[in-house]
């Protein structure tokens, strides 16, 4: 079954409505962005979907994983994928670009987050210094091919994460609802390696998404707005139709 993850929330309502229909990460930005949300505010959120008796330490395995240098790409990222789907509880994902690694282990600290997602051009190598698996995105554009310089590195980020490159948005990229084309995803699955699938996705389009490009999970945030607020409806009907598919 397909994963979800609800992007761009920054309210606790959202998140529990996202919780509450089978999402599987809730991502939160702190990041520049519209939807930039304050620490205290994801305080909240995560006391109201994560039951306080809830181990919280996702990085276990995946510290393990990250020293099988022999693994080749579909074994580590199915291995990792796999761990993070075995808490039986939706994951806190703090999104950042392009920030200082003291920012993002302070804010990783005090939420505290299970993921961490790098939205910008962080080296890969920046992942094996945040104690949490990482999410890296990696921006598909004209010029993309899936054999992108560090897409399959082993041992730095546990989750690949493709997202649309919007040049006209210059640096703040992510969340403009815009789409790339799916079958450069499917390449990703021909080769069995999972990954994650962002980009103008919506609860009308998901499950064609899923279709075509067989991801690991689907990444939403636009999608399941209205008025450039999360939506409960929409956040509903994204969920059930990319898992239905």
């Amino acid at each position: 079954m397909t994963v979800v993850k609800i992007c761009g929330v920054r309210t606790v309502e959202a998140a529990v409505t996202a919780a509450e229909n089978g999402a599987d990460v809730i991502g939160m930005i702190f990041a520049p962005s519209p939807r930039l949300i304050d620490i205290s505010t994801a305080q909240e959120i995560a006391k109201a979907v994560v039951p306080a008796h809830t181990k919280r330490d996702p990085a276990d395995t995946t510290d393990e994983l990250n020293k099988e240098c022999n693994m080749s790409a579909p074994e580590y990222f199915k291995a990792c994928s796999d761990k993070l789907l075995s808490y039986g509880r939706p994951l806190l994902c703090g999104v950042f670009q392009n920030q200082d690694l003291d920012h993002i282990l302070s804010v990783v600290r005090q939420v505290p987050l299970d993921l961490v997602q790098l939205h910008g051009t962080e080296p890969v190598q920046m992942a094996r210094q945040i104690p949490v698996p990482v999410i890296k995105v990696f921006h598909v554009g004209a010029d993309f091919t899936v054999d992108t310089a560090g897409l399959f590195d082993t041992g730095y980020h546990s989750v690949i994460l493709l997202d649309t490159k919007v040049p006209a948005a210059g640096a703040q990229q992510g969340g403009h609802g815009v789409q790339f084309d799916w079958t450069v995803a499917r390449s990703l699955s021909d080769r069995n390696v999972p990954f994650l699938m962002a980009g103008g996705l919506s609860p009308d389009n998901v499950g064609e998404a899923v279709k075509v490009a067989r991801p690991w999970g689907v990444d939403v945030s636009s999608g399941v707005e209205t008025d450039r607020a999360k939506d409960p409806a929409k956040i509903q009907a994204f969920i059930n139709n990319a898992k239905a598919a």
